[in-house]
């Protein structure tokens, strides 16, 4: 019995005095410096691509373009009157965008655009001034890939995709400019 106690003994200090220094070089298991864009959440696109292309009407009944955005940084949030997370995060987004005017822009494209009284009332209530563009049979959306709402696309001045956020943010907390910044190189 104590010589089999003594062989497991042995055994596992050979077994530890082995796996140590191989965790010790292994890069996973040492602590990583994160990004901005980690942090805040948002989804990096790795492959080099177009922002599709679209043409809505806002609540003026004026047409809007992406291309007319080309040259500016842009952030594009499609959100949704019935969604209350989305009304929370258009009030952040109106402080972030008037800290910030004319580093960018950003467009909220309402996926429930068939609701414009409804959206006109949540605008006014809340005294919201970012565009408001209504994506009446959700065709955007589609093209985009919105899944849930509230989603935000993160777009350069050369109308390429650079990141998406899904889901609720606090756009007035210091990460949600770092990460802006890192991805779309804002000063």
């Amino acid at each position: 019995m104590r010589w089999v106690c003594l062989i497991f003994l042995i055994i596992f200090g050979v077994v530890v005095s082995i796996i140590q220094p191989l965790q010790a070089k292994d890069p996973s298991s040492s602590p990583q410096k994160t990004s901005a864009c980690d942090s805040f959440g948002v989804q990096k696109i790795q492959v080099k691509k177009d922002a599709p292309a679209f043409t809505l009407k806002d609540l003026t009944g004026s047409e809007v373009t992406l291309k007319g955005y080309h040259g500016i940084p842009l952030l594009l949030f499609f959100w949704a009157s019935w969604c209350s997370a989305c009304k929370e995060d258009l009030v952040l987004l109106e402080k972030y965008f008037i800290k910030n005017k004319g580093r960018m822009e950003i467009l909220t494209i309402a996926i429930d655009g068939e609701r414009e009284n409804r959206i006109k009332s949540i605008i006014k209530k809340e005294q919201i001034t970012l565009p408001v563009l209504l994506d009446r049979k959700e065709m955007v959306a589609r093209t985009y890939g919105v899944r849930m709402v509230p989603t935000a696309f993160l777009i350069n001045g050369e109308s390429m995709l650079q990141g998406i956020i899904v889901g609720q943010r606090d756009w007035c907390a210091p990460e949600a400019h770092l990460a802006i910044q890192e991805l779309l190189g804002l000063r």
